[in-house]
């Protein structure tokens, strides 16, 4: 260590020329030296050591003092954040209601003008009308918006008030009828509206049906028209009170007699109603033709059976003379035919038979001709309708929808003839079919009868003629599965 001081103590200062020393001597001034300088460093160290330890602890207070203040700093910017989102909450929030109360008293306004009385359009509806469009124009400002609503809402109010105090009079106008327009006195009575004119000459209920003008509709009364006039005069009078707020007297108005609405359907309805005339007219004929169709009964069959089987032809012959109609033909055939050949016999009474059904289901065709063709027609006469009325509204516009109605109304009368007509000829349709087939059996019944009663010959021994076929050429009579039988 010593002689690293020398080499360091050479290193920094000079050689100069001393006296002549000993080495120890001059190895202990060295030492000396060294141990001097190695002291004032160590000092100079420790004095610098100390002076940075002040800084850091200088440093580290200013950077403590730095982080309460940044902690103070963000805890005060949470707080204005949290307070400015709260204050934007309130404001939505506030926005929110203000838009919730425009909102409301705008459906009020516009509630407001749809309840009115066609007679009240001439108080309010020009008030309701222009405060809604000022209202409207001051969108940008909620606060004159809300304060121009609630003038609205104030004039409903006063409105309310002034129908709850008693009858309300005041001078208007009005529809007689829906057609002629006429000054008089109008009066509000709950929900009722009277009017009389000036002339005391038409006095009447105000519907609430909308007219295509402003102006409410005056229906005249048959009786207590004089009562009306007087109670809107002022004096004592007994005052119909319509319950329906005017509409069953619309209603009464508005209803058609029978004859109307026939005349309504139009050409087609006509068309409809004549194809069910005529098929009325059939049924009747057919009731009275199939019912009155003779048909020989059971006993009788059987006793020209036995004179038959007797051998008593003539006898025979003479009792089926007797028998009336297609039936008492089919019976003589086979009288005549009896001792013939079976086949013979079965082709002569099949001739005759084949005669039966069409006699009997004859003109049926024709309603179910109707039966079928009555919707059809009347789908017809809907659709002409329809675009007639399509046609008045280009003509003259889609403004009334009362007029509108009325058009598709008419169309649709049509339709409605049509299924009054084919429904009930379909159902007469069905009863005849059965009638007729039920007739037609009979007879039938009777064919069969006669062709078995010729194995009551074979069975009695008769003998075989020349006229009689063969046991062998014997066949089922197959009488039923060959003749059509109704449909």
């Amino acid at each position: 260590m010593p002689r690293i001081l020398i080499s360091t103590t050479l290193a920094i200062f000079p050689l100069t020329l001393l006296p002549a020393q000993s080495p120890i001597e001059t190895a202990k001034a060295d030492l000396s030296r060294a141990v001097s300088e190695l002291n004032t460093t160590q000092k100079e160290y420790s004095d610098l050591r100390r002076s940075l330890y002040r800084d850091i602890n200088r440093l580290d207070d200013e950077a403590l003092q730095l982080a309460k203040e940044l902690r103070a700093l963000e805890r005060a910017e949470e707080e204005r954040t949290s307070r400015s989102k709260s204050l934007e909450r309130e404001v939505e929030a506030r926005k929110a209601d203000t838009n919730y109360a425009t909102g409301i008293l705008n459906q009020y306004a516009k509630a407001l003008i749809t309840r009115l009385h066609p007679a009240e359009n001439q108080l309010y509806l020009q008030s309701l009308e222009a405060g809604d469009q000022r209202a409207a124009s001051l969108l940008e400002n909620p606060a004159a918006e809300i304060d121009e609503r609630r003038k609205l809402a104030e004039l409903g109010a006063e409105r309310v008030s002034s129908l709850l105090q008693g009858p309300r009079r005041f001078d208007g106008k009005a529809l007689r009828n829906g057609n002629q327009a006429l000054d008089g006195t109008l009066m509000l009575l709950g929900p009722s509206v009277f009017f009389s004119a000036k002339d005391q000459s038409f006095a009447g209920v105000a519907t609430v049906a909308a007219s295509a003008t402003s102006l409410p509709t005056v229906v005249s009364l048959t009786e207590g028209g004089d009562t009306i006039s007087a109670a809107i005069a002022g004096k004592s009078g007994t005052l119909p009170l319509d319950g329906t707020m005017g509409k069953a007297l619309l209603t009464a108005e508005s209803k058609d007699t029978l004859w109307e609405t026939i005349l309504k359907g139009g050409m087609v309805g006509h068309c409809i109603l004549i194809l069910g005339a005529i098929s009325l007219l059939i049924t009747i004929y057919k009731v009275v033709e199939i019912t009155r169709f003779p048909v020989p009964d059971r006993r009788t069959i059987n006793e020209i059976l036995d004179l038959l089987v007797t051998g008593r032809h003539a006898e025979a012959r003479q009792r089926a003379a007797t028998l009336r109609g297609l039936a008492g033909e089919v019976v003589r055939t086979g009288v005549e035919q009896f001792y013939s050949k079976r086949k013979v016999l079965e082709e002569s009474i099949y001739e005759k038979l084949i005669e039966v059904k069409p006699r009997l289901e004859r003109f049926l065709p024709f309603l179910a001709l109707t039966a079928s063709t009555g919707p059809l027609l009347g789908l017809l006469g809907t659709v002409l309708g329809i675009i007639k009325t399509f046609q008045a509204m280009v003509i003259y516009g889609t403004g009334n929808a009362k007029n509108f109605s009325a058009g598709i109304s008419e169309a649709l009368i049509t339709t409605a003839e049509g299924l009054v007509v084919a429904i009930p000829v379909l159902i007469l349709h069905g009863i005849m079919k059965g009638l007729a087939k039920g007739k037609a059996g009979e007879v039938e019944s009777i064919a069969i009868s006669l062709v078995n009663g010729t194995s009551e010959l074979d069975k009695k021994g008769k003998p075989i003629t020349s006229s009689t076929p063969p046991a062998d050429d014997d066949e089922d009579f197959e009488l039923s599965s060959t003749t059509p039988t109704p449909a």
